[in-house]
């Protein structure tokens, strides 16, 4: 018999799917005992508790399939990837949602560093694993999500382009990247951004470069030009084709009205090519750029909230990280107390 008495109370001992549930009815009377073991029955069978979550292998194409409209392409792109090599791990694959805890990660930490891969690649495939999970909770088929820690090490893009090497950029043959590289050091554009810019986003009256979209929520901002970003402009602007949008194009060889616009892989090919000529680190990458607008604004004494308005950021803690207060400016803060009690 699945009831038996304890006490004054009736309980109940179900095994569901090779578990194990045991719990009071709260009832004294066995007919109201058989009442409320019987709904609780129904709602272990349908899930409620979990015991209904699919397996990583079967949750597959609801996970991709909700991606576009949340995604841009290129991070699709990234899920995608990362979540053929979390089903390639055959204990990860047929392990059922709720039921996949640190344990289970490690094992397949441990899988994957036998291939020799970066912390950097296996982190993306527990990056992938928890969004998914956080989906599977957000539409109710687990109770919670494990804690899933990322490896120590990670390859951090680091690299800054000093005003020499900026200028080797500038003044040594690198093709495009002799104006691409200063453009980015002023302006803080992904590759993204850069490669979908038009002259409509263009303002020269007001003097500031419009990114309407971009990879976060908060990538729709006005970035003002400095000297050397309005130069570039407009010496873009004298060379541009007729009917042609986009600011950054690359013409052919040959045929001078060959002109299409530079795409994310060109812009990294490219810098690639002007990379090995300069005889430059492996460590300098196109989104060094980036970097490099960010840490001189703070070094120049922009606050965080300046950096994460300026570079899109999509959380202040990003911008954070290119903030270092000097002691100056640590005591002309504590000398604000002082005025504020004299």
């Amino acid at each position: 018999m699945s009831l038996y008495r304890r006490g004054d109370m009736w309980w109940s001992r179900l095994e569901i799917n090779g578990k194990v549930h045991q719990f009071t009815t709260h009832c004294k009377v066995k007919n109201e005992a058989r009442s409320f073991e019987a709904a609780r029955r129904t709602e272990l069978i349908k899930g409620l508790v979990g015991l209904t979550s699919p397996t990583l292998n079967a949750f597959s194409e609801r996970f991709l399939n909700s991606l576009p409209g949340r995604v841009g392409r290129g991070t699709f792109r990234f899920y995608v990837n990362f979540w053929k090599s979390l089903l390639a791990f055959q204990p990860l694959r047929d392990c059922r949602l709720d039921r996949i805890n640190m344990a289970i990660v490690e094992d397949f930490v441990q899988w994957r560093q036998k291939d020799e891969l970066s912390p950097t690649t296996i982190n993306h495939s527990l990056r992938t694993l928890r969004r998914a999970l956080h989906l599977a909770l957000e539409w109710d088929l687990i109770r919670r999500v494990p804690k899933i820690k990322l490896l120590a090490g990670e390859h951090q893009r680091d690299y800054v382009i000093t005003p020499e090497v900026e200028k080797q950029f500038a003044t040594e043959g690198s093709g495009p990247m002799s104006w691409i590289v200063p453009f980015l050091c002023d302006t803080g554009l992904r590759r993204s951004e850069l490669s979908g810019l038009t002259w409509v986003d263009i303002n020269f009256r007001e003097k500031y470069v419009f990114i309407s979209k971009g990879k976060s929520k908060f990538a729709r901002r006005k970035i003002p030009f400095t000297t050397k970003v309005e130069k570039l402009l407009l010496s873009l602007k004298e060379k541009a084709p007729e009917g042609n949008p986009h600011v950054f194009l690359y013409y052919g060889r040959r045929n001078r009205d060959y002109a299409r616009r530079m795409t994310k892989d060109y812009l990294s090919h490219a810098f690639l090519r002007a990379r090995k000529k300069l005889k430059l680190p492996e460590e300098c990458v196109l989104h060094s750029t980036r970097h490099t607008f960010c840490t001189r604004l703070g070094e120049r004494g922009a606050d965080a909230f300046a950096i994460q308005r300026l570079a899109g950021h999509s959380s202040i803690l990003i911008s954070q990280r290119y903030v270092h207060p000097s002691a100056g400016k640590l005591d002309a803060a504590i000398a604000l107390l002082e005025d504020s009690n004299a």
